[in-house]
């Protein structure tokens, strides 16, 4: 992928650091948040771009966040999340989240997608006793501008909301740096010696560390694998936008997941938000994605974004809004952001080696759990016990050379 930022060759690099991290987005900045609010003095974060560039998955204003899963371990570390995001926001000067409830609707049958199901959820959160609305197609069209078919049905989870992410990645960088921590914008790693505990950055410049998290997205497998750490994921091109929408509507749309199985070239799975924002004229918009990419696009490295397929997914998602939604006037402009996939759709947080901790895998849902996961790094890092049970996202069933 071309660089949209400039690489920062005279850069004044430390010679040592006691904590190096590589990545600036969501799983990196938290994680120096977390290690920096712990009293570590020596952390940088090495951004091989401009942070919250729109080539990587934490770009963007919003993100969900529920405790709405079919997986009962992921419910209750989104409990444990939500307690932490609380804590954050106690101690913050921005509003980090909007509670305003979370939709599942559509289809409801017995076979789990990449976001779980809506039987699958109803049976989760009756068992971990989360509050939630059953509703008919009926009810759905009455309470929210959606065409819902007749057989469709939804839960809604009211204490579910909107993750501000521009402002929690601002948050962040702000604890970084008042604690006397450093980011490094345009600082591009080229290697990763592991036995002597160094990182060749581009520009030939190299820095010392006494512990090193890697968590840089969809180039993981380039850092890891010469080190015999690969890992079995995939890119998925996931495409969303920002939709216009009448005046009339903007208190009226909710944060939704529409469900519904593949038919044809549709995975029939696609996902929006409320009105958060305006555009450039003030007009109120709505973000919303399709929460699947064909199979041929799928990639296993930062070529699988170069592929052109965006109209055909463009016209799709056209399609959908005008269909399923009233007060949509047009499609105002359009990304793609990676998705960096497991094969169980699970992340890896762990340290396979005494000196290397890796957070990777992130899924398209990582950001919700993005306290619990900073923590759970810099706790892993300075070799602490975990806070929280992790196991579920242990290193080595996704190893493809076996340490």
């Amino acid at each position: 992928m071309e660089s949209h930022f400039k690489l920062m060759n005279n850069i004044n690099i430390p010679e040592h650091v006691d904590v190096a991290i590589i990545g600036g987005g969501m799983a990196g900045l938290s994680a120096a948040a977390s290690l920096s609010e712990m009293g570590v003095k020596n952390i940088a974060v090495f951004e091989s771009e401009k942070l919250a560039h729109c080539d990587g998955s934490s770009f963007g204003e919003s993100r969900m966040y529920r405790e709405m899963y079919s997986d009962p371990v992921l419910c209750k570390l989104a409990k444990e999340s939500n307690k932490l995001w609380a804590e954050q926001e106690s101690l913050s000067k921005y509003s980090l989240r909007k509670e305003h409830g979370l939709l599942f609707y559509g289809e409801s049958w017995d076979e789990e997608t990449i976001e779980g199901s809506i039987p699958g959820a109803q049976k989760v959160m009756d068992e971990q006793n989360i509050p939630y609305e059953f509703l008919t197609s009926e009810k759905i069209s009455e309470r929210f501008p959606i065409k819902p078919k007749d057989h469709f049905v939804g839960l809604f989870e009211p204490s579910a909301g909107a993750i501000l992410s521009d402002k929690a990645i601002e948050n962040w960088i702000q604890t970084i740096r008042n604690n006397g921590n450093q980011i490094y914008e345009g600082c591009r790693i080229k290697r990763i010696d592991d036995k002597n505990n160094s990182l060749e950055i581009i520009g030939n410049q190299s820095v010392s560390f006494d512990q090193l998290i890697v968590a840089s997205g969809m180039w993981t497998n380039e850092l890891l694998e010469p080190i015999g750490l690969k890992q079995d994921i995939k890119i998925w091109p996931m495409l969303w936008a920002h939709y216009l929408v009448d005046e009339d509507f903007i208190n009226s749309y909710p944060q939704w997941f529409c469900f519904q199985k593949s038919k044809g070239d549709d995975g029939g799975l696609y996902y929006g938000f409320p009105v958060l924002s305006r555009n450039k004229n003030n007009v109120p918009r709505i973000k919303v994605g399709i929460d699947w990419t064909p199979s041929e696009l799928i990639g296993c490295g930062e070529g699988a974004m170069k592929k052109p397929f965006m109209e055909p997914l463009i016209k799709m998602l056209d399609d959908f809004m005008v269909n399923n939604f009233d007060g949509v006037i047009s499609c105002d402009e359009t990304f793609v952001s990676p998705y960096t996939m497991t094969n169980d759709v699970n992340f890896i947080l762990d340290k396979p080696k005494s000196n290397i901790t890796v957070f990777s895998g992130g899924s398209g849902q990582s950001f919700k759990f993005a306290p619990l996961i900073g923590k759970c790094l810099a706790e892993k890092a300075l070799n602490k016990n975990c806070s929280f049970d992790i196991s579920c996202w242990e290193f080595d069933r996704f190893l493809t050379t076996k340490l």
